[in-house]
């Protein structure tokens, strides 16, 4: 089907009758969603904070569930297709999504399999929904880890293979409340950044047994990227604490290097902006100019000392290090051009 003729069908085959509906505080912007099968709602009520009744719409998403629609699980990966200012998903045939992102409406129908499924809402469907509106929506997607201590936020970023997930896991095992592994969402609120994250699993490389025996009940799969992984529950499998938003205090970049030590050293406010800015998405040419909107909070973001962590540690000493430094480590605020105060552990 095309996405042209997608809307048509849906407003020609079907009355829209959805009785269920609410309002959500999703990464700083508020969803309203409604729909005829009480199970949505569930599955959003479990994913994002509630927002006021009378709170402006930021996004308006109908999802009607249809009784004709007899596909079961297994799903298929998720397809996308773009045209000008439609975004059309496909989820097998189990679900359908027409994102019109300038009037930032969202009209969808699922099966009644995949509207029961809320783990697949909570990891796949609301979380690409929030993808892929995030720059329409004043979100920026950044890829880094979150954890929280005492409402404040640790920002780990670093490249692929890092080790980001791993050391998440074992902060959130010693006094850290665990917020994100993978994407973090940041928002701007006056000259501050907040991050948010979304109950979604973590996901962990193979050799994650060897630091986390509580996996061995759990099975690998392929992840959305085909990469085969453990994707769990951090709060079901290791019962650590879960936090959804945060004021980020410490910034900090994971880097592998040879030798048995860590070492901490400062960078630049500067230099951890162009590490940010650099791996942001391509907009698209008719909202380039949100660019601009996404650069303030990542300048927001690293208004405060930025860290390297070099490192060839093992998870549990390197999260001993990392919590020693956070907790022995006075920020100071700043300015963006001030260069940071070198500090060692």
């Amino acid at each position: 089907m095309t996405v042209e003729n997608f809307g048509t069908r849906v407003a020609r085959d079907h009355k829209w009758t959805l009785p269920f509906q609410a309002r959500f505080l999703v990464a700083g912007s508020v969803w309203f969603i409604a729909t005829n099968a009480p199970e949505i709602l569930a599955a959003a009520s479990d994913t994002f904070l509630p927002a006021d009744d009378g709170s402006p719409i930021d996004l308006k998403i109908s999802c009607l569930v249809d009784v004709e629609l007899r596909a079961e699980k297994p799903w298929p990966q998720p397809h996308f297709r773009g045209l000008d200012q439609f975004v059309y998903a496909a989820f097998g045939t189990g679900g359908t999504m027409l994102i019109d992102l300038h009037q930032r409406h969202v009209i969808s129908t699922f099966s009644p399999a995949m509207a029961q499924d809320s783990s697949y809402w909570k990891r796949v469907i609301l979380p690409i929904l929030l993808g892929v509106t995030s720059a329409y929506l004043g979100v920026t997607p950044l890829h880094c880890a979150c954890l929280v201590r005492d409402g404040q936020g640790l920002i780990l970023a670093g490249a692929a293979g890092a080790g980001k997930s791993t050391l998440a896991v074992t902060l959130a095992l010693n006094n850290f409340a665990f917020l994100s592994d993978e994407w973090t969402y940041f928002t701007q609120l006056g000259s501050r950044a907040q991050a948010w994250g979304l109950p979604t699993p973590v996901k962990l490389l193979p050799d994650a047994i060897k630091y986390f025996p509580q996996l061995a009940e759990s099975e690998m799969a392929p992840s959305l990227n085909g990469e085969v992984a453990y994707e769990v529950d951090p709060v079901a499998v290791f019962g650590v604490d879960r936090s959804l938003l945060c004021e980020p205090k410490w910034l900090v970049f994971v880097e592998r290097t040879g030798g048995a030590r860590s070492f901490f050293r400062p960078i630049r406010s500067e230099d951890a902006f162009r590490r940010f800015a650099e791996e942001l998405e391509e907009l698209p040419a008719d909202i380039s100019n949100m660019r601009e909107q996404q650069l303030e909070t990542i300048r927001a973001l690293v208004n405060r000392e930025c860290w390297v962590l070099q490192h060839s540690l093992q998870p549990d000493l390197l999260g001993e290090k990392l919590s020693e430094f956070c907790a022995a480590l006075v920020p100071c605020q700043r300015s963006q051009d001030e260069p940071n105060v070198s500090r060692r552990t």
